[in-house]
């Protein structure tokens, strides 16, 4: 009789129907948004990077005009965008009253004229975006951009005093 059961037990669980787990999907949405955005210096830079310094060099007198062209890391500037952003770069006319007709280099007491432009012909002052002087771009390229800045120190009849004659011109990026 136990050998009976045990085969009715064995024949029932036999005869048993599956178990069958139930399988559920959903999805979700994945996005990434890229919006325009500029730095001044190489990609990744942080805002307040120096460009460097553009340096006239030393003299005794300016009988004529001195025409240099900055480079990288003295005086170009290196704006990095995302490709098709618009934008503005102007330079202000420095610490010392200077204008879109002349910009001036201090020792203190004494002022020495220059002017920096866009073009190696010295025909284009590159001032702000107020007096119309500012480099547009309409559409930034997919690279980093580094822009030469041409700087004449005009010419003086007079000697100069010594001293090193200084001035600060602030890059401005609009985007």
């Amino acid at each position: 009789m136990a050998l009976y059961r045990f085969l009715c037990a064995l024949a029932g669980l036999c005869c048993c129907v599956g178990v069958y787990a139930d399988t559920v999907t959903d999805s979700f949405a994945v996005t990434a948004t890229v919006t325009s955005g500029c730095v001044l210096g190489s990609s990744g830079a942080v805002n307040g990077v120096d460009f460097g310094t553009i340096n006239f060099g030393s003299m005794v007198d300016i009988p004529n005009h001195v025409d240099i062209a900055s480079s990288s890391g003295a005086g170009s500037v290196i704006v990095t965008c995302t490709p098709g952003t618009s934008i503005s770069l102007a330079l202000d006319y420095g610490l010392h009253n200077g204008s879109s007709s002349a910009r001036y280099v201090s020792n203190g007491t004494t002022s020495l004229a220059y002017q920096l432009y866009r073009d190696s012909s010295h025909s284009q002052v590159w001032g702000t975006v107020a007096d119309g002087l500012a480099y547009n771009i309409a559409s930034f390229p997919s690279a980093t951009q580094t822009y030469t800045v041409y700087a004449r120190l005009f010419a003086t009849a007079t000697m100069p005093a010594t001293g090193t004659y200084t001035d600060t011109v602030t890059v401005t990026l609009t985007y």
